[in-house]
């Protein structure tokens, strides 16, 4: 398994249930393995939920926590909430949560001013969603689920736009390492902008 693909633990977490690694949970699991399974059972439906009815794209902060909300809310008590603790993987920190909604409305600000990147040419677009993909990862709003939730909104996104893209045909891997990449240092988001341009197709 890719270091980025789990979380680094703290013993004073208090999204973890106490003497385990497991986060706390509405399904009564005190087992990570378990809780994994679970939420991809309940998770899946969900997202075709929100292909069919789609939360309002308002492209803020606001939009990351009612995605997350809708997606998470029968398994976590803090669906939908701002995380306010500090989290890392593989060694490398994530935004401080102190920083969250000042860099969540900067970043939402920015591409509020290049017009949603509507009418970029194909280069173009992918260049500057692979960076704000890459914004979004950094920021990583949320205690968990953060993948999921950042991937509904960038599917809005390139909607908008004209795209659609083939998530689906990733591997785990791959965006692993993109992601890891940004906590390296990459500001541009260009691995994840290379792994949204083999899958990328009009609609």
């Amino acid at each position: 398994m890719h270091p980025y693909e789990v979380y680094d633990l703290r013993e004073d977490d208090p999204f973890v249930l106490p003497g385990s690694e497991c986060l706390k949970n509405l399904l009564g699991v005190s087992d990570t393995k378990t809780l994994n399974t679970l939420e991809r059972q309940i998770t899946g439906p969900m997202l075709l939920s929100l292909q069919q009815t789609p939360v309002e794209p308002t492209f803020d902060l606001a939009h990351l926590c009612k995605i997350h909300h809708r997606l998470f809310y029968r398994i976590y008590p803090f669906a939908g909430k701002v995380r306010n603790v500090e989290i890392a993987k593989g060694g490398r920190l994530f935004l401080p949560h102190g920083l969250i909604e000042k860099v969540s409305k900067e970043t939402f600000e920015e591409l509020k001013s290049e017009n949603y990147l509507v009418g970029l040419q194909e280069d173009k677009f992918v260049e500057r969603i692979g960076y704000y993909f890459g914004a979004i990862n950094t920021i990583h709003p949320f205690r968990e689920g953060n993948g999921r939730t950042q991937r509904v909104l960038i599917d809005q996104l390139a909607q908008k736009c004209g795209y659609a893209i083939r998530w689906s045909a990733m591997s785990g891997h791959a965006v692993a390492e993109a992601s890891a990449a940004l906590l390296a240092g990459d500001k541009t988001g260009k691995a994840l902008a290379k792994l949204v341009s083999i899958n990328l197709y009009r609609i």
